[in-house]
């Protein structure tokens, strides 16, 4: 039945319950979600994600991340956000297809279609392909900030599911989870055989929706399982072929990193556990025992990390399955510094100052080298430079957004004392003059730091900005000027 969780194997009854992300900004992923489609806050924590037990489950050496989460008008759902400290998220190419290896696409129910669309173009991510189907069933397919396919449909395709029994006051559900593998047999036999899951006759997808996500005309072979009140799409690209994932892949990579699978006992979570073994996953580690719930992560065949965890409803507030005000959470980042300066030259100058790496000795007060060029610019996305900073400290940091010539977006990868150091550069036209706001949010290696870690960031870059920044950009037009009038 649409919807509904038929009983499986030894009592156990699965429903997918959670998608789990890596990202490279909390702040910047959780108002996408939140802004953009509707999801709303539900705590957080970063204790619970490092140490020993938190490296054995994740299967990441010294793992170490501060984690979100949001929920949307399903029950027992979740979205999970994580933000790592170490290992640090490698970046997802923008080169990446829907049609390549890995968990690739969700799909949400939103019930104001044109509206998400707008709200969701406006934070930078308009439609990467066609907007299919007649009014009332349409779809269309973004890319979040972290490089995500989300399909959003006008058309619930789970609306014979009783969504009266969700949050009525939600306007956004998730409804489904893409996954491209190499071998659609192997997964069936997975999550079917292993996990016990069952069959869904929901027509979750037809092949015009392929050029939704920019792959109109593809063939491919896939199963739709059902997950309760959200759907698992198995799928094997025969043309285009999906590519692989990136040599050396780990979860903690840019992009969806697992999904996880529930149910309300340990003696059911036992009875998947067993199953998901003899079916060829393999654990991480032994499954966490904890009062009102516990788990572990599965490796299935073909090396998707799969969590399998139980909970009692009395732990859901604490686990992220129930709204709660957004300032209950932990911050990556607990500190930040602000300098605005006017720069007496047009945009256009200033910003090619600040997309050159090596140019950045000139009037930054640290040695600048480029260690990596990006990807479609020598100073865009996945660039990286190292500072020497006077002392002889040496900080790498890497590009993540580059949107010439107003916004451009870097992070701290090593070195410095701070953790999940975020810098973004915003630049806005004023006539021939240009207004540039640098921002830096941080969280300080020695707690209790803080504040004045914060306050002398600010004096640097307030210095650096003033005094090397806009009279280098400044001296640097008036010399354009005379050349031009020279010619």
């Amino acid at each position: 039945m649409i919807g509904e969780v038929s009983a499986a194997p030894n009592g156990a009854r699965p429903v997918l319950c959670q998608v789990a992300f890596s990202v490279v900004d909390l702040v910047a992923a959780e108002r996408w979600f939140r802004e953009g489609l509707g999801f709303v806050p539900a705590g957080g924590a970063r204790l619970a994600m490092r140490g020993p037990l938190y490296s054995a489950g994740t299967g990441l050496p010294r793992a170490a991340s501060t984690c979100w989460w949001m929920v949307g008008r399903g029950e027992f759902v979740q979205l999970e956000f994580f933000q790592f400290e170490r290992p640090v998220a490698r970046l997802m190419g923008n080169e990446v297809r829907a049609c390549d290896v890995g968990y690739r696409r969700i799909g949400v129910w939103v019930a104001e279609f044109d509206e998400a669309l707008a709200r969701l173009e406006s934070l930078g991510s308009p439609p990467v392909g066609d907007v299919v189907g007649p009014v009332g069933g349409r779809r269309a397919c973004v890319r979040n900030p972290d490089g995500v396919y989300v399909e959003v449909m006008e058309d619930d395709p789970l609306s014979g599911a009783g969504l009266a029994r969700g949050r009525s006051s939600c306007a956004v559900a998730l409804r489904s989870v893409s996954v491209s593998v190499k071998d659609v047999a192997a997964s069936e036999a997975f999550f079917s055989g292993g996990l016990g899951l069952g069959y869904s006759d929901v027509p979750l997808r037809a092949s015009e929706h392929e050029a939704a996500w920019g792959l109109s005309g593809a063939r491919s072979e896939n199963r739709v399982f059902d997950g309760g009140s959200v759907l698992l799409e198995v799928v094997q690209y025969l043309d285009p072929v999906g590519r692989d994932r990136p040599a050396g892949y780990r979860i903690s990579d840019q992009g969806i990193l697992n999904i996880a699978f529930g149910v309300r006992s340990r003696r059911e979570n036992e009875a998947i556990l067993r199953r998901a073994s003899e079916a060829g996953g393999s654990l991480n580690s032994k499954p966490t025992r904890l009062p009102g719930g516990g788990g572990a992560y599965v490796n299935d065949p073909q090396q998707f990390s799969v969590e399998l965890m139980w909970l009692s409803p009395s732990a859901e507030k604490w686990c992220g399955f129930v709204p709660r005000p957004g300032g209950r959470r932990p911050r990556a980042d607990t500190h930040s510094a602000e300098v605005t300066v006017r720069i007496g030259a047009p945009i256009e100058v200033a910003w090619a100052v600040i997309a050159d790496h090596d140019g950045m000795s000139a009037w930054s007060g640290a040695s600048v080298r480029c260690m990596r060029r990006g990807e479609s610019d020598p100073a865009g996305r996945g660039s990286e430079r190292r500072l020497t900073l006077r002392g002889g400290a040496k900080v790498t940091e890497q590009v993540v957004v580059f949107e010439p010539p107003t916004l451009y977006r870097y992070r701290v990868t090593k070195g410095g004392p701070f953790i999940c150091h975020q810098g973004e550069i915003r630049l806005r036209a004023h006539g021939d003059q240009t207004e540039l706001a640098w921002t830096i949010r941080f969280r300080p290696r020695l707690p209790g730091t803080g504040r004045l870690l914060g306050r002398m960031l600010s004096r640097q870059l307030e210095r650096s900005l003033n005094c090397g920044l806009r009279r280098y950009v400044e001296a640097l037009d008036r010399a354009r000027r005379l050349d031009l009038r020279a010619h």
